[in-house]
Formats: structure tokens, sequence, C-alpha cells
């Protein structure tokens, strides 16, 4: 491995952790003659020296020596402009993103735990008619919610990874199959509902049905119209109009405001989509009066407006997002976890087929950590 990678790599970091060439020498105990030198190539680092720079990162010893990997099918896009900073976590996480994709094809040939793709064969355009032809697929009826996303997505062959990026200004990306996926990676940042992030799933995989040719890893800039496709599809898929009807049905007895929050809970989804189905089943011929009246009903039941903690300040925003940024009577993260890579790492520890700290690698857990999970995994006696 040249010496530039590791360049790369520190300056990557140090843009993540918006440290200066100063702080950075300040934090390792380091000359900053020395750091720009090796940023810039210019000196072959001591095992020592780059003990002190992850010391001073707070990341692993490997994080620095790590050729930079290369995805070419990936969608990882932002309608708003990133930061120096922002950008750095971008591409730490397309490096991470394929580290990780190498791992799991790496465990699941070694443990013989390859799963198909199975809705590989679904093509077209249309987000309604994809989406019912996915649940057909998936054997989900259209009466039905949807219980763990998680286990059907990863079921269904698809790489599933719930992690913070460090910003919140994309809330998802997905990965083709030619890089090892298809695989979903969904923003967790702290603030992000889970609300939120379950429908992330299904607008990703909206994107990997749908847009099977926009998986360029040098496009960054959103496509409104293939946004709001995924949009739609993840709508239709978490709620379709079979079950809508049944569950709305079903809660004739409660006033508006309990009826969307109890059919919100019924389905795992934002109150947002719930509002957007009832307006795209005909329910109401206004968006807009659908939303002021569950805002009015909910601020004389509950004494809130859902201004400002739960929502956007104005209509106009609300009208564009298929989910509120935060909800009442939220679920927590135990209604969205991901299992099966975390599972085949532990299957190919205990078969001997890795180390414990190869296995906190990748885990990213320090040999301390991997300990404690280790223990973790024994049922007490």
């Amino acid at each position: 491995m040249g010496i530039e990678h590791i360049g790369g790599n520190i300056r990557r970091l140090m843009k993540i952790r918006n440290l200066t060439i100063p702080k950075l020498a300040s934090k390792s105990e380091m000359g900053t003659a020395a750091i720009s030198n090796l940023l810039n190539g210019k000196a072959e680092p001591r095992s020592s020296t780059l003990i002190k720079l992850a010391n001073a990162l707070d990341v692993r010893f490997e994080a620095l020596l790590v050729d930079t990997p290369h995805l070419e099918s990936i969608r990882f896009r932002t309608a708003k402009t990133l930061s120096g900073r922002e950008k750095a976590e971008r591409d730490q996480i397309r490096i991470e993103t394929a580290t990780w994709l190498a791992n799991y094809r790496y465990l699941e040939q070694d443990l013989g735990q390859d799963l198909p793709y199975m809705l590989e064969d679904i093509i077209g355009n249309n987000p309604e008619i994809a989406a019912r032809e996915v649940r057909a697929k998936l054997n989900i009826p259209l009466t039905d919610p949807i219980h763990d996303i998680t286990e059907l997505i990863e079921s269904a062959g698809i790489k599933l990874n719930i992690r913070p990026f460090g910003f919140k200004k994309t809330f998802g990306l997905s990965v083709g199959r030619s890089d090892g996926g298809p695989a979903i990676v969904v923003n967790a940042e702290s603030g992000i509902s889970i609300e939120r992030q379950l429908f992330t799933i299904a607008h990703e995989l909206g994107h990997l049905i749908l847009h099977k040719t926009s998986y360029k890893a040098l496009e960054d800039i959103e496509d409104e119209n293939e946004e709001k496709e995924a949009d739609h599809f993840a709508g239709c898929l978490l709620v379709p109009n079979e079950a809508l009807q049944k569950e709305w049905a079903g809660s004739k007895g409660l006033a508006f405001v309990d009826r969307v929050l109890r059919v919100k809970k019924v389905f795992k989804v934002s109150y947002m989509t719930i509002l957007n189905r009832l307006y795209q089943q005909g329910y109401s011929s206004s968006f807009k009066d659908l939303l002021i009246g569950f805002r009015m009903d909910y601020k004389a039941k509950y004494g809130h407006d859902l201004k400002g903690h739960f929502e956007p300040s104005t209509t106009s925003e609300l009208e564009s997002l298929p989910v509120a940024p935060e909800d009442p009577q939220n679920l927590d993260v135990s209604d969205l976890m991901e299992e099966r890579y975390s599972r085949l790492v532990r299957d190919a520890y205990e078969q001997e087929l890795i180390s414990l700290g190869r296995a906190g690698e990748m885990l990213n857990l320090s040999i301390y950590q991997m300990r404690t999970l280790v223990r973790s995994w024994q049922v007490p006696a």
C-alpha cells in the first residue's frame, strides 16, 4: 500500500473531527511539520506514529492503512449542499459501506449461507404496481401490515445496515448487485425518528426496483421525480390500499386524531404517511385540510400544536414530506433492528472461521467491547 492512502485517510478523518494540523499535532503530541509531510506523502510513517494519530483521531489503527475502496453501483444522493465536514463523512460512509459489503460476502461464502435476491425479476416504473408485486413475491397479503421490515428485507436477499451518518441531510443509500448488493444503508443519526428510518428502507427498496439504471458512483444530486416515485412506492408497500381500508374501517368508533394514531401504530409508520395515504385513496380532496384537521384535533385533545418540535413551521414544507420529522406516540429503537450480519459474525467466530479480533473489526468494536459482546451472547443460567 502506498503512503498516499495514509495521507488521504488522515485528511478525511481530520475533516470529520474538525481538526486542523495544529490541533491534531497537539492531540497526538507530534510536530506540525511531521504531520504535513505525512499528509503530503513526503514521509514514510512509523507504526508508533500511526498509533498516535489513530488515538488522536479516535479510530482503529487499521482505518489509517486501508486502501480506499470504490463502489460503482451506489445511489447516495442529497438535495442539500454538504459542508466540507459532511462531504468527508459521506466519503467515509462510502468506504465503510464497501468494507462492510466485502465482509458480508466473505461471511456468506465461508459459512455457505448465501441468500438469493428474490426481487430481481420485478421490472416496471409504476410505484403502486411494483409495491404490490413485492408483497406478492414475499407472500405478504395486501390486507396485512409488515410487522418486521428488517427481517423481510434480509430474507429477500438484501443486505441491511442501520448506522449513523454523522449528518442529517440524507436519510439513506443503496448499492446495486455489481458491488455485492443489493444493499440498503439507513441513517440512524440522533434525531432521525424510527418512523423515518423504517420509511427509508422501503424508499431505498423502491429505488432498487424502479430505478435500476440510476446506480452511478458520481451522481450526487437527487432526481426529484425519482424521489417522489420512491416515496409513493414506500407508502404503497407499507400501507396498501386494502390494508388501510381494513384498519380505517375497524377504528371508525374513534375520533379522527386517535384513529390516525391507532392506524399509524398498526403499520409502524409516521402519521404523515397515514395522512398521505388517506389523501391518495380519496378520503379527502385536500391534503392540506387533512393536515390542518389533524393538527387542530391533536392540539385540542393533547395540548400540543405539533409545530416546532414535531414539524417544520409551514404547511408548504410539510406537503413535500412523506414522513414527519418526529411523531407523537413514536416507535423506539426496538421496532427496527437488523440482525443477519451480526449473526453471521457470531456464527463465523463460534465455528472458529474468524478470530475475536477479526470479529471485532467486522462489527467495528474494540477487543474489550468484543469480549463483552461474546459474554452477552450467553443466556444467564
